[in-house]
């Protein structure tokens, strides 16, 4: 596995690449924006990326916002976790507003931090590939019924385990939705719902861990991207909002 680390302090940056590496990782460090983006490039001009980037939240020349903006405007899918010295529940949900996956608060314990590389690496492993079966889907080791939907314009099959969506249009040509971890658990949740809404309370009570102290402001912000996903690729539902309640997904 490919990890970029992106850390301004020496100390640290160092402390990570030596215990990941330990763990068995192939690890390249930067220490500001500008030289990760070049490693970036550099990678991606050989078809390749890497498979998980740890950025510091903070750093000089361009902050890790920016570096992370300019990153998903490549086309890049890595996995990207935030560190953030700051504990504020507005700096996390702007790092996951800004398209990250995982975020992490300074200090943080370096085994949690594996943990969470594995879990972004196996899901971006199993969108890459894919075990095709025409009448299942997989969530974690629970083996489901294939999730149908159809309508004049398109049907669809949603995979958990991946966190995709197959639009599959009427002409034969299908169309891929990726959605991160939280997107896709989010999805599956309304999904089942049928139609019922459901509370941002019981969102954070399923998928969140109790070591992630998230709010329901994580909630809003991974809903709206959802949202975003569903509108921008003319999917047939869409996620709406009950006011006092949380949010339910209705299909046209």
């Amino acid at each position: 596995m490919k990890i970029l680390v992106v850390e301004d302090s020496v100390k640290l940056n160092e402390g990570i690449q030596l215990y990941l590496e330990e763990e068995g990782f192939n690890v390249e460090v930067a220490f500001n924006g500008v030289q990760a983006l070049s490693k970036v490039k550099d990678l991606q001009k050989e078809g390749e990326e890497f498979d998980v980037i740890i950025l510091d939240r903070m750093m000089p020349m361009k902050d890790g916002i920016e570096t992370l903006r300019e990153i998903k405007n490549l086309g890049i899918e890595s996995g990207i976790i935030i560190l953030t010295a700051k504990d504020t529940v507005d700096d996390k949900v702007f790092g996951l507003a800004a398209g990250a996956d995982d975020y992490m608060v300074k200090p943080f314990n370096v085994k949690e931090l594996t943990a969470r590389i594995h879990s972004l690496y196996r899901r971006n492993l199993q969108k890459n590939n894919p075990v095709k079966n025409a009448n299942t889907h997989i969530v974690g080791t629970t083996v489901k019924k294939e999730v149908f939907h159809a309508d004049k314009d398109s049907r669809f099959t949603f995979n958990a385990n991946t966190g995709e969506i197959v639009i599959e249009k009427e002409e034969g040509k299908e169309k891929t939705i990726s959605l991160t971890n939280k997107e896709a658990d989010i999805f599956e949740i309304l999904l089942e719902e049928n139609g019922g809404a459901v509370s941002k309370e019981n969102i954070l009570e399923k998928i969140w861990k109790e070591s992630e102290t998230p709010s329901s402001r994580f909630v809003d912000v991974h809903v709206h991207n959802l949202r975003n996903k569903l509108i921008k690729n003319n999917f047939s539902g869409k996620v709406e909002t009950v006011r006092g309640v949380g949010y339910k997904l209705v299909f046209n």
